[in-house]
Formats: structure tokens, sequence, C-alpha cells
């Protein structure tokens, strides 16, 4: 009878995990996409998914304050850019179009940049001769270099077809230069010259898609951090080149990598298929701890994180936002959560 019960209680959890919203089946994730933004000199955080808005939140009052209506796309990516001093969201999706948004003049469009073929999978920026360009990627296989003050094509680096869709995209930063990273379907991550289109350099390691990539820096050293579908985080010394160390995440498939600042650490943010988002220290390849391997947690769904990226507010420590298949971001002090020792009280 025990077990039974015991038996009927789990298929009820995933039943109502499963079953939400009104009893609509939910097999895909609320929330895909996240990124720090800046409104009013406020350090805010904008996050989307499948709803087809874009909604503002105050991370220290764990309150939102804006939503966006008009993006009419499942979106999942967004990206902040600098226009001449003036911060502009950048949003992409199943549409396949990048969309600009004023975020000081009430969440304005101010332009939709055409061009893809289908998903719009990653966005970030990148700097080419001073300047922040706007760079874009997905199912087409095409990296698309945008000038975002006047919407302009800079340029279109086709990845090729062996290397099927591109799902993730991030500066990297190394040697003087900057380079464009970019995870593909086929397991590699390729380093590209964005301003003249040329491949610099290919890391061959991962043996399925690769979903997220993240550049981690202590002040000394920037290592490249890579995942996907495997399930493995890799973390890359750019310059070297070479593979600096491997650890398995312990969340099945990772979506998410961000970096975190915990004290005096730089740590690692790797989310996925969960319970709980694991945290890494990518120097040392430590395990420093665990977010959300809690019984709420687990019922509501957000172990299975899809987006996480850091906020720094303009008072207090800098906190983590993940987000996912429940109906919300939850917002980590991750020094406190992992209960990260004082800097008198580390090896130096």
């Amino acid at each position: 009878m025990l077990i039974a019960g015991v038996v009927a209680g789990i298929v009820l959890i995933v039943v109502w995990v499963v079953r939400r919203s009104d009893g609509r089946y939910r097999f895909r994730p609320s929330f895909e996409a996240a990124c720090e933004v800046t409104v009013g000199g406020q350090r805010l955080v904008a996050y989307s998914g499948h709803r087809k808005v874009i909604r503002l939140a105050d991370p220290a009052t764990r309150e939102d304050t804006a939503v966006l209506t008009d993006s009419r796309t499942w979106i999942r990516t967004l990206c902040e850019v600098d226009v001449d001093g003036r911060p502009l969201l950048a949003s992409g999706g199943r549409d396949g179009v990048v969309r600009l948004w004023d975020l000081e003049n009430r969440g304005a469009l101010v332009a939709s940049l055409t061009g893809h073929r289908g998903w719009v999978y990653g966005l970030c920026t990148v700097r080419v001769s001073g300047r922040d360009l706007l760079a874009s990627a997905g199912r087409d296989g095409a990296i698309r270099i945008w000038d975002p003050r006047d919407g302009r094509l800079v340029r279109t680096i086709d990845t090729g077809p062996r290397r099927g869709w591109t799902f993730a995209l991030c500066q990297v930063r190394t040697g003087g230069r900057t380079l464009l990273a970019a995870g593909h379907g086929n397991g590699t991550v390729t380093l590209w010259h964005a301003e003249s289109g040329h491949a610099a350099l290919e890391l061959t390691a991962h043996n399925r898609a690769v979903w997220t990539l993240c550049e981690v820096s202590d002040g000394d050293r920037a290592l490249l951090a890579t995942s996907g579908w495997d399930g493995v985080v890799r973390l890359w010394d750019v310059e070297a080149p070479r593979e600096e160390r491997a650890f398995t995440a312990g969340v099945g498939p990772v979506y998410a990598l961000c970096q975190a600042e915990a004290g005096d650490r730089t740590l690692l943010v790797a989310g996925g298929d969960g319970p709980g988002t694991a945290v890494w220290d990518p120097f040392t390849g430590e395990r420093a701890g665990d977010l959300g391997m809690d019984l709420a947690g687990f019922v509501s769904g957000h172990g299975w994180v899809r987006a996480a990226c850091q906020v720094r507010p303009a008072q207090g420590p800098p906190l983590i936002l993940t987000a996912g298949y429940d109906d919300g971001v939850r917002v980590w002090d991750v020094a406190k959560q992992i209960g990260s020792p004082p800097p008198e009280r580390r090896a130096s």
C-alpha cells in the first residue's frame, strides 16, 4: 500500500506539472530568454518566451515594471545593445525578424531587421572598429551582423551546411582582439572575425548540438564556456588554444550558461533539465553549489531552466535570474545560496 501510494503521488505531481494553465498541456517552457537591460539608469531584467510579450522586472523588488506587447512572435533570445550611449533591447524568435526596442521611450519598437529564414536562436553584441554591432543567427545557417544605429546589414557570414543550425552566439576577447563565437548543431563551436567574416578557430568536442555559450573572466583570464545536448560543460582557453577542463553539470542537457559574481569569486551557472541549477568554479572545475534544489522548484518545474543571466543592481550584490518551465523568473544571491566564504577565509 505504501509503495502504491508513493507511485500515485509521483504520478499526480507529474500530471500537475504537465497539465497546468487551465488544464492545457504544456510541453514548452514559459520563458526561454533573459538579459540585463538599462532603463533610466536602473539595471533591470528583460525576459520572454512563447507568450509573445517581453516583460521587464526589477530584480531587487522581484516585481514586473513593464510589459511590451508588440513582439507578435515566440521569442527565443534577447540582448541589450548600446547605440551612442542609448541602450536598445534586441529580440529574436520564431518569425526570423530581429526587433529593436527603445526601453527609455516606453518600449517603442524602433526597427525590424529582416533577412533570416526561420527561427533566430542567438543574439549578441560584438565590438567592430570601436563600435558595438549586433550579431544574429539561427536556423538558416547564416550569421548576420547589423549596425543598430540605422538597421543596416553590415555582413553575412555563411557558416556552411555541415555545421547545421546556429543556436548560440557570444563575444570573446582574446589577444587584444574581439571574436564572435557561434555554437552549432553539429557540436562544433566556431570563432569568427566579425570584421572580415573569416573563421579564426573551430573547437570540436561536443557530440551533439551546442545550445549555449558564455565568456567567463576573473579579470586575469578569460575562458569560453560551451555546453548543450550532451550535458558536458567545457572551458576553453581561446588564446592558447586548448580545452582547460570539462565537467558534467549534472542537470542533463544544458540550455543556459552565465557568469556569476559571488563575493570575490567568479563562478559559472549551468541550467538545464534539472531539478536544480549547478554552480561551478570554472577555473578549478569544483562544484560550488546548487540553486533551486528544493521541492517547490521541482514541483513548479523551475528546475528545468532555459535562460539565465546576471544583473548588477545599483545597490547590493550581483543577482542571478533563472527562467524556464514555470510561470516566473527566480532571483538568486549566489554568494548567499552557496555560502561563499569571505575573502579572508579563502586561500590565496
